[in-house]
């Protein structure tokens, strides 16, 4: 790794880190180097024994006066008082100061509550120049945990900021853990350093003191560096925040650039449906050209290697499916072939391929036909009764708004129970499954009902009333709707649209020919608003009642898009390259970025 001159003394230290946090940390190590001073040799005595010629001074004791000076005072005495009264006399010196000890430093570092977060980055750097400054003068080096008493080490390196980095406790330092650290200091010890909060108490023999605190109004530490001669402070400019918590949480990992890998022999990306989020964060349904599915494992961060995508072929069922449901990692399917329904590859005992179903009549509460470019939502719940007794329930929300559910329970082993098929909500203008529950809402003459519908439910439970009747609605903030927290959207006429929670909303209105994805809070922008895909169909943006922010700049058409209100994540298919791209709301770098094999234009 190439460094500038002013950070090679730092060398080795700095190769620890990856090349984008060496630079960060050498800005900190200049930064706070001027503060220090040499490790000097201290005299841990004075010798009093006469050394020899070459040790002869001009002042000193008579009892260690030269005998050459005496032979003067007997023989020429006048010379004698002559040069006394000038100082010409000569004396011998007593013996150079040297040190029985060998030179040493030693740095404690406070790991208390008030050291939390970035005044360890201070803690890092001053533990590399303590090290380095002892290394120059010879000295070894120890260090210790201020609230873990008679414990100091010597092991430097990697492990040795490993080590500090990981040490965190809301432990004080009490009367008894001081006078250990002073027992274990002792009385040799000329340079102890404390690295910490000006509040911590501290040993005796504490000669230097660094003290960190947070500026009160800016990204800033005050550094101050405590001496007998007086102190110096120093304003110390944070790092960004990203290289901030790397540096805190894994300095030594190199950063992963955003994963782009092939889908592997899986074909191209369709057009014609948005990706698929699903009840787990980890996994997204897209579907593929020659009518299979692509279920793609997605990391949690830039920095994490996805999984191996998985493909659920289908060519033949494709032209006969009516409705999908990504429900943990399982893509659960609806066909219908004739007058007969058939349920695959959902979670548990009864709608899957391990424990065959018959066929079901179709029932004339919802209106399912196959073939459409874009299916139905299909969800799943089971329920464990009791250890042998399971009831499960497929539900399938059609165009006319009808919620309509086919429910079996039994006993595992045994044949497949008849399924009951039950119309549990008409008018249905929204849904969305959670890991837990069903939310879903329902116009009922001139308001809007929400509705949860849970794995054991009976019947569904009412959530709160909109006074607005509505077209269309979608979820946001899933996971707080059970607190009352819930973020939602409903568009109450063709292109108006109410934004809020349970404490009240607000009118948006995205424009003509904007794709509504769904009701999303910024945390960065601070704004809540509707997540639309632009009419010209290159930018992704959040859209409130005053204010926007553009989320997404594509470079090229985005053909689909779909928002996930569980985990805040955006995902979209390029309408040129048919490449697949996830990415957090509020993230710069996506967490996923997939290249089809194969042309999809027109798809």
């Amino acid at each position: 790794m190439q460094l500038p001159a002013m950070l090679r003394p730092w060398a080795d230290w700095l190769s620890l880190f990856p090349p984008d946090l060496a630079k960060t940390m050498g800005d900190l190590l200049l930064r706070l180097s001027p503060l220090l001073t040499p490790l000097q040799r201290q005299a841990a005595r004075v010798a009093i024994d006469p050394a020899g010629v070459g040790d002869i001074v001009t002042r000193g004791s008579y009892d260690r006066l030269l005998i050459s000076e005496w032979a003067y005072a007997d023989a020429v005495p006048d010379e004698f008082l002559r040069r006394a009264a000038n100082g010409e006399l000569l004396f011998s010196g007593p013996e150079p100061a040297n040190s029985d000890e060998p030179l040493s430093s030693v740095a404690l570092f406070d790991a208390g509550p008030f050291q939390l977060g970035e005044p360890r980055l201070v803690h890092l750097a001053m533990f590399i120049l303590l090290s380095r400054r002892a290394e120059l003068a010879g000295a070894e080096f120890k260090w210790g945990i201020l609230q873990r008493p008679d414990i100091l080490f010597t092991v430097q390196g990697m492990e040795a900021l490993k080590h500090l980095l990981n040490v965190r406790t809301f432990a004080a330092l009490d009367g008894a853990g001081l006078a250990a650290w002073e027992h274990a200091l002792g009385q040799g010890v000329s340079d102890c350093w404390l690295v910490g909060d000006a509040r911590s108490p501290r040993p005796a023999q504490i000669r230097s003191l660094v003290t960190i605190r947070r500026a009160w109004q800016a990204d800033l530490l005050d550094v101050t560096l405590a001496l007998r001669r007086g102190s110096t402070t120093v304003a110390l400019a944070l790092p960004a925040p990203a290289d901030c918590v790397r540096l805190l949480r894994k300095p030594f990992e190199m950063q992963v650039a955003p994963t782009v890998m092939q889908t592997a022999a899986a074909g191209p990306h369709s057009l014609k449906q948005a990706p698929h989020f699903g009840t787990m964060r980890q996994w997204l349904a897209v579907a593929m050209v020659d009518g299979s599915i692509t279920l793609y494992h997605v990391p949690d961060s830039p920095n994490a290697q996805p999984g191996r995508p998985r493909k659920i072929s289908g060519s033949k069922q494709a032209s006969t499916r009516v409705a999908l449901g990504l429900v943990g990692k399982s893509m659960g399917t609806v066909s219908r072939v004739g007058q007969d329904l058939y349920f695959a590859n959902f979670p548990g005992t009864f709608f899957n391929a391990a424990y065959p179903a018959a066929p079901e009549p179709v029932t004339d509460l919802a209106q399912l036909t196959p073939g459409v470019a874009q299916p139905l939502r299909a969800f799943h719940l089971q329920h464990r009764v009791d250890a042998k007794t399971a009831l499960e329930r497929v539900l399938v929300l059609d165009k006319q708004g009808a919620l309509v559910s086919w429910t079996r329970t039994g006993r595992q082993g045994g044949k497949t129970p008849p399924a009951t098929v039950n119309l549990e909500a008409s008018q249905v203008i929204g849904a969305y499954q959670t890991s837990r529950c069903i939310l879903f809402a329902v116009v009922k003459g001139e308001r809007t009902d929400i509705y949860e519908l849970g794995p054991g439910d009976v019947t569904k439970k009412h959530l709160m009333p909109l006074m607005y009747k509505g077209i269309r609605f979608l979820f946001g903030s899933v996971d707080n709707w059970r607190g009352g927290g819930g973020l939602y959207a409903l568009e109450t006429e063709a292109g108006n649209w109410l934004v809020g929670d349970r404490s009240g909303g607000e009118f948006v209105k995205p424009g003509e020919g904007a794709e509504v994805l769904g009701a999303g809070f910024s945390q960065s922008a601070d704004l809540r608003g509707l997540v639309v895909l632009s009419p010209q169909r290159t930018r992704i943006e959040l859209i409130g009642a005053e204010q926007r922010c553009t989320l997404v700049e594509s470079t090229e058409k985005i053909a689909k898009a779909s928002y996930d209100p569980v985990r805040n994540r955006l995902a979209w298919l390029g309408f040129k390259s048919g490449s697949l791209t996830v990415r957090g709301l509020d993230q710069e770098k996506p967490v996923l970025q997939t290249i089809s094999a194969g042309a999809t234009n027109g798809q």
